[in-house]
């Protein structure tokens, strides 16, 4: 086993924490790591594991104690360790569901980011984690440290959720209200979401409207109990969107904010979905939204609208999402989770010709 330094725990002196593994050691994996090994880490979890494809360099610039931990350079070598659970914390690109079903089938529980993964594979992942016992947490992917997942699935299963209008990627957020701010272009305003790493490289997934769909999709899901492929929800960029638009939107009293909407009519199986840059009044909550805030409102057939908002992008934000939902495992590891029974929406629409009037 490639290993490089191996944790003091031996089989016999395991203790009652939670032992955690983790899957990259990235941006996002080292906020995580730091977080579960700095001053105040969580009593109920430990990290032992870290698997990263250049281990032996990045242990050489770690102190104590994440240098003391087991750093691994195959995947396989992670599967097979005495860990509760795994955390998949990969880059963009790796074939995360791969990884995660692995990690599934070799009796671990999983936490992960990965919108994607989750968006497009998540029913059948769940399916297994239901098989195997274990547990599949995803908070982390639908709103950083925004848990609308929990709030949709727990915290409202008692009512009847009738519609979601939600500012759910971070990036754009972002960039739209720098230049908001300050009257920047949009390719100056991308440079500095860059910068301060709430974009990736290539931040068009995110201006484009793929990211938030993605998330919308899973949020439909958990509030309306439907399957819904995040190609098949409308998507409007936000490229297009100039310095003169976001000045007029303040002039008119708003702003201008990339939505995601998801209305579901029950009685006739119609579900609408879209992404797209609308005009927002300034009453909205999602009109206060500056930088890489998160928002949504929900409305619901009995408490009316719940509105929540949390930080969207960036390590930080994500890891606190991630710990939580190890924290949820850590505190009941035997818990098995029925996987959700989902059934295809009738109809799917976007964009109204209501909403196209809003469009900017």
């Amino acid at each position: 086993m490639n290993s490089f330094q191996t944790s003091g725990n031996s089989p016999g002196s395991r203790d009652r924490r939670c032992h955690v593994g983790l899957l990259g050691f990235g941006p996002l994996g080292a906020v995580v790591a730091r977080r579960l090994t700095g001053a105040a880490p969580v009593a109920s979890l430990a990290l032992t594991h870290i698997f990263d494809r250049r281990a032996r360099d990045k242990q050489a610039r770690e102190s104590a104690p994440l240098s003391e931990l087991t750093w691994l350079d195959r995947v396989d070598d992670l599967l097979a360790s005495d860990t509760d659970v795994i955390v998949e914390a990969l880059p963009a690109g790796e074939p995360s569901v791969d990884y995660v079903r692995a990690a599934l089938l070799a009796g671990k529980s999983v936490v992960t980011a990965s919108r994607q993964v989750m968006a497009h594979h998540g029913v059948a992942l769940l399916t297994l984690a239901e098989r195997q016992g274990r547990q599949l947490r995803y908070e982390a992917a639908a709103g950083g440290a925004m848990p609308i997942v929990r709030a949709l699935g727990d915290g409202l299963a008692g009512d009847r959720v009738l519609k979601i209008e939600a500012v759910l990627n971070g990036t754009t957020n972002a960039v739209l209200s720098r230049m908001e701010q300050d009257g920047c272009t949009m390719d100056e305003a991308v440079a500095e979401a860059c910068a301060r790493g709430y974009a990736e490289s290539d931040p068009n997934h995110d201006l484009d409207g793929k990211d938030a769909a993605a998330k919308l999709a899973l949020l439909a899901s958990v509030a309306f109990g439907l399957r819904v492929r995040p190609d098949a929800i409308d998507t409007r960029t936000t490229r297009s969107i100039t310095a003169a638009d976001v000045r007029t939107a303040r002039q008119r009293g708003g702003a201008v904010r990339q939505v995601a909407h998801a209305s579901y009519a029950a009685e006739r199986g119609a579900l609408t979905a879209w992404v797209a840059p609308v005009f927002v009044p300034e009453s909205s909550v999602l009109a206060t939204l500056t930088g890489a805030l998160n928002g949504a409102v929900v409305s619901c057939q009995h408490a009316g609208e719940i509105t929540m908002t949390g930080p969207g992008a960036g390590g930080d934000a994500v890891a606190v999402a991630m710990i939580s939902d190890l924290c949820a495992i850590a505190r009941d590891r035997a818990a098995i989770v029925p996987a959700p029974v989902l059934v295809e929406p009738r109809e799917i629409k976007g964009f109204s010709p209501q909403t196209y009037a809003e469009a900017v």
